[in-house]
């Protein structure tokens, strides 16, 4: 057990007692999780207090089928006790956006350490409105400027293989940090609902295509599909090279990001830049 990890229950918790710290400790468990691992999913009833030691979580909500990002979590947060504590599926996705350590503790552990310490409830009740009062804040700043832009932002569709799937949602996540609004199929798509009408009303809707190159990509009848309705629309489309691959000639006349071989935070960089410039 690391000094930080310590001193960050006593950070959260400034007015509990060292006996109920200790019995905190004694009932928690510290955990260590790589980038990218989903602690708790929205709709889903996993029952788990979590807060962070080290490292960041992004929190991630869908609203009318689009994820959104609506928040990151640094050292010091903590999530999961509303449905911990009144018995009801999460309302939000966590996802750590990096190498990251956590205090957690299961519902019964939890249970059993309010029946000796009820005062921990208080303390994490008053953090919690709190932290509803500075996201409403936040919101309501961001809805403002909303209001102010012209035009709203043009959405992405993101056409690729499913084997690329793990840099796809990398990328993805990256684009919604940045507040580029992406439409990705393992996002948005509704089981039992028809595969194909969803993915057609999704390239109607979206006014620019993403395309990650590889060779399952090039390999794709269906990548192959959606690019060349693009193309024939005339819609702008912008291709991103994740693995060497033979470029079909329709796309071979575009000019692509190259993450194989460049440095990925310059690669998002110019992916960004070119999706806020296209028309």
């Amino acid at each position: 057990m690391t000094d930080k990890a310590v001193q960050t229950l006593e950070h959260v918790f400034p007015k509990l007692s060292a006996e109920a710290l200790a019995d905190f400790r004694g009932c928690a468990r510290l955990a260590e999780y790589p980038a990218q691992v989903t602690l708790c999913r929205q709709g889903e009833a996993e029952r788990g207090l979590y807060i962070i030691v080290d490292g960041s979580v992004d929190v991630y909500k869908v609203l009318e089928g689009q994820r959104q990002l609506i928040n990151q979590m640094t050292s010091g947060a903590h999530f999961g006790y509303i449905p911990l504590l009144h018995d009801m599926p999460h309302s939000v996705s966590a996802v750590t956006a990096q190498p990251t350590q956590v205090w957690e503790i299961d519902q019964d552990a939890f249970t059993r350490l309010l029946k000796t310490h009820p005062e921990i409830a208080i303390a994490l009740s008053q953090l919690e409105i709190k932290r509803f009062l500075t996201l409403e804040q936040k919101h309501l700043t961001e809805i403002a400027r909303l209001k102010k832009r012209d035009l709203p932002p043009a959405k992405v569709f993101i056409s690729y293989a499913r084997a690329d799937n793990a840099f796809v949602s990398r990328l993805a996540d990256n684009l919604l940090k940045q507040q580029i609004d992406v439409w990705l199929d393992v996002f948005q798509l509704e089981p039992g609902k028809s595969w194909a009408r969803q993915v057609g009303k999704a390239l109607d809707t979206c006014q620019i295509m993403l395309v990650v190159l590889s060779p399952t990509c090039v390999a794709s009848e269906n990548v192959e599909d959606e690019w060349n309705y693009y193309l024939d629309q005339k819609k702008p489309v912008v291709a991103v090279l994740h693995r060497p691959c033979k470029i079909p000639y329709r796309l071979s006349k575009l000019h692509y990001i190259n993450f194989y071989e460049a440095d990925y935070d310059q690669a998002l960089a110019r992916v960004v830049a070119t999706l806020n410039t296209q028309p």
